[in-house]
């Protein structure tokens, strides 16, 4: 009887250091409350926003919120609270006492990243913000401790730069702060900062370079056009013919295959185009143009342009013979990303078997010319394809052995098995 009390208070202690561990949140409160709390204590509010699809969003509440150091920083500088943005059928009472306000923050703090993390000051204000996840704790907690000091704060960095500082001190400072929410304006700043320069091929400057050069009249273009070699060794090969690609369909592609066609950015450097698209698009006109400005790369470009182009029209099987075509020429391990990405396009929005088939064809190229510890990222697409293509024991043969391999660090091949599984329910 005595061991079966000790027993149970033990295990009752574990279960109270288990709670006791990892950032606090205090997500019984509702906004509202929690403003209220912050500025009577005149503490700071840290909020996670993270989704239920998110990745990095897991591997940040798993590894690293509940590290000593980190759980150390925020529980004694912040009010803390970690909101789902995204709706599910599983949700609990607390997420869905949420909703309301959780809509509120996205539309009022232009949440449309994951995860993204917001700090604001005890009067309830936004004053920094950060996109992305972090490799490791101390990373974590020193991007941080810059919400907690008004002379590094996002919002008045902004207030500087926009007063006219326009020191190389200061410019590189904000690019840095620019680039840990994934803030647009970073790429205006870079374009800003450059022309300080004296030396444009330092790894900096071109890591800058290729993060902020989208225009031919950009002060990194040059560089990205006549040292492509150095630019390859510092951002990966393939980078600088992946920056001139986007600028020459942006200027000479994009008004030519739709009316009035503008690029929009998003936070992170997604970006959609606007515009109607020309149901009689003058493709040999295009190639001219493009063999004009750019004669050594014209034909990839006009390869991926059509690619491109029935993808915006939802023409699948277009799609299908543009891709094929891309892939009797440039279907190489080096093309791999952006196989797999037509690939994906497949997957998620066609149901032509035909299509699907031909994707599976295309995934499966590359996974023939990957080394065996490159394919994972790949082979996810193709398991993916064999499931709409009704061949379930073959995807779920894959997602066990990534379970297998990979054990812990197999999350996206827990997430195919959990597919297949509703698949078969269904």
């Amino acid at each position: 009887m005595k061991l079966l009390l000790t027993t149970l208070l033990f295990c009752a202690y574990l279960g109270i250091k288990a709670q006791d561990t990892g950032i606090k949140f205090q997500n019984s409160l509702n906004w509202a409350q929690l403003k209220e709390k912050a500025q009577k204590e005149n503490r700071y509010i840290f909020v996670d926003c993270y989704t239920t699809w998110c990745g990095p969003c897991k591997v940040m509440a798993k590894e690293i919120f509940p590290l000593p150091e980190v759980a150390d920083f925020f529980n004694e500088n912040f009010i803390s609270v970690a909101l789902q943005f995204d709706k599910t059928k599983k949700d609990d009472a607390d997420t869905k006492r949420w909703y309301r306000d959780v809509e509120s923050i996205e539309k009022k703090y232009q949440v449309n990243a994951y995860p993204t993390y917001l700090f604001f000051n005890p009067q309830g204000m936004l004053v920094h913000t950060i996109i992305g996840g972090s490799p490791d704790g101390k990373t974590f907690v020193t991007k941080a401790k810059q919400a907690l000091d008004p002379k590094t704060q996002l919002t008045n960095l902004k207030k500087q730069y926009a007063a006219g500082d326009r020191s190389q001190e200061f410019l590189l400072f904000f690019i840095n702060a620019l680039g840990m929410s994934w803030d647009d304006q970073v790429t205006e700043v870079i374009n800003v900062y450059l022309p300080t320069q004296k030396n444009l091929l330092t790894k900096e400057n071109l890591e800058f370079i290729a993060r902020a050069t989208q225009k031919s009249t950009d002060p990194g273009f040059k560089i990205v056009k006549d040292h492509a070699k150095e630019l390859d060794a510092v951002t990966g090969i393939g980078r600088s013919k992946g920056i001139i690609t986007d600028v020459a369909f942006d200027e000479i592609v994009l008004p030519m295959i739709r009316i009035n066609g503008a690029k929009v950015t998003r936070a992170g450097g997604m970006y959609y185009y606007t515009g109607d698209l020309n149901k009689n698009v003058n493709w040999e006109e295009v190639k001219l143009k493009l063999q004009a400005q750019y004669p050594q790369l014209a034909n990839e470009i006009l390869a991926t342009s059509k690619v491109r182009y029935a993808r915006d029209l939802n023409n699948w099987p277009k799609f299908t013979e543009a891709v094929d075509a891309f892939m009797a020429a440039y279907g190489d391990a080096q093309h791999a990303d952006q196989i797999n990405a037509y690939a994906n396009d497949i997957f998620l929005f066609s149901d032509d078997k035909k299509c699907i088939e031909k994707a599976r064809g295309w995934s499966k190229q590359i996974l023939d010319l990957l080394p065996a510890d490159e394919r994972d990222g790949y082979i996810i697409t193709y398991a993916n394809l064999l499931i709409k293509l009704g061949k379930k024991d073959e995807a779920l043969a894959i997602a066990d052995e990534g379970i297998n391999r990979l054990g812990d660090k197999a999350d996206e091949f827990k997430d195919l098995r959990d597919r297949i599984n509703k698949v078969e329910k269904n």
